[in-house]
């Protein structure tokens, strides 16, 4: 009898502790898991890379074989960039054969990090191409369209865009004439990412229809404006002609494949009404397609690089303050046939002056 009374009251202060034991037991849960998750998302939230929102870089060409030691190499900075990347890494490359950066990506992979890339089908067979695929990360081409996958752009973590002329080669970064900016926004991040997303799905018809940009102005917080375009979905000559149009000072250029000759026609008219037209070719590229004779006959003063590599460039700055960059070569089939990217930056002198610096740099 004493033992079913102990039995009885036993379950009776058990069920009428209950709540009063469960209800903390799940505030403690609920903040253990609010920590965890505040936890993970502090250490996989971008953080900021740069103490400005851009950061400009350019080759640092030599004859010597310094890109095992020099920590400021096209390829060194973008592993570098690639190494603090946290969640997402859309990378639309028409060359990749460099060991370093390859290493970087399928490091970042195995962190966790999403990993894609689209690259031009002619160059799909690359070695660390495959090495890519091979890791595990999705590599998709451009499906032999008429044109080439131009691009060399690269989207970190929805936030930092990478994007100028340099393709990721070893020449790319230690030969060649290159340039590149990172810019930190979102929006501008938004814009490269759905050009990515629709290359990467509509690969076998990624020219079919007009580009949708969402955000085509992008006003930084220092001011300066970058207005965003991708060919052949947009329109990219009219907005190129308008600039040039625009110039009441000064023109300079670095053209890899200048062939267009209503550009070469604007220059010409700028150049006649009194701006100071100057630029430099790529001597390889000097054709009979080429703007060069026409400019340098109507008397501007262009001349071709002295370069043992490719003076690769695809800018025109304008006025000291406004800089065209991109990977798009000055073309009717950059305009017309092939995936390629061109930002118009205004409003930024200090960018306009990095790029007049390597102009100088080039010219002497």
């Amino acid at each position: 009898m004493d033992s079913d009374l102990s039995t009885d009251d036993t379950s009776a202060a058990s069920q009428g502790g209950q709540p009063k034991l469960f209800v903390p037991f799940i505030l403690i849960l609920v903040c253990a898991l609010a920590i965890g998750f505040g936890i993970r998302y502090y250490k996989n939230r971008s953080k900021p890379t740069t103490e400005v929102a851009w950061e400009v870089y350019f080759s640092r060409v030599s004859t010597a074989p310094i890109g095992e030691n020099d920590p400021y190499s096209l390829d060194k900075r973008l592993v570098a960039r690639l190494g603090a990347a946290a969640v997402r890494v859309d990378a639309a490359l028409y060359h990749l054969d460099s060991t370093p950066v390859a290493d970087a990506l399928i490091e970042a992979h195995n962190r966790g990090v999403k990993v894609r890339v689209v690259t031009e089908a002619d160059n799909v067979d690359e070695q660390e191409i495959e090495r890519l695929q091979e890791a595990g990360i999705r590599v998709a081409d451009d499906g032999n369209n008429e044109g080439y996958m131009h691009h060399k752009f690269i989207v970190i973590d929805e936030r930092y865009v990478w994007t100028g002329s340099y393709n990721i080669t070893y020449n790319g970064a230690y030969r060649n004439n290159n340039n590149v900016i990172l810019i930190d926004s979102v929006p501008l991040a938004y814009n490269f990412t759905q050009e990515f997303r629709d290359l990467l799905l509509n690969a076998q018809d990624s020219k079919s229809a007009d580009t949708f940009i969402a955000y085509p102005k992008i006003t930084l917080m220092d001011g300066m404006q970058v207005f965003t375009y991708f060919s052949p979905g947009s329109d990219t000559i009219s907005p190129l002609l308008r600039e040039i149009k625009s110039a009441e000072k000064s023109i300079h250029f670095m053209a890899f494949s200048f062939t267009h000759d209503r550009l070469g026609n604007a220059m010409q008219d700028r150049f006649k009404s009194g701006v100071d037209v100057r630029g430099v070719f790529e001597a390889r590229q000097v054709d009979q397609y080429s703007e060069y004779e026409k400019l340098e006959a109507a008397g501007l003063p262009v001349i071709k690089d002295r370069n043992s590599g490719a003076m690769h460039h695809k800018v025109i700055v304008i006025d000291g303050e406004t800089v065209i960059t991109g990977s798009y070569n000055f073309s009717k089939n950059a305009e017309k046939r092939n995936n390629e990217n061109l930002l118009i930056i205004r409003g930024n002198r200090d960018i306009a002056a990095a790029y007049l610096a390597e102009f100088e740099k080039i010219t002497r």
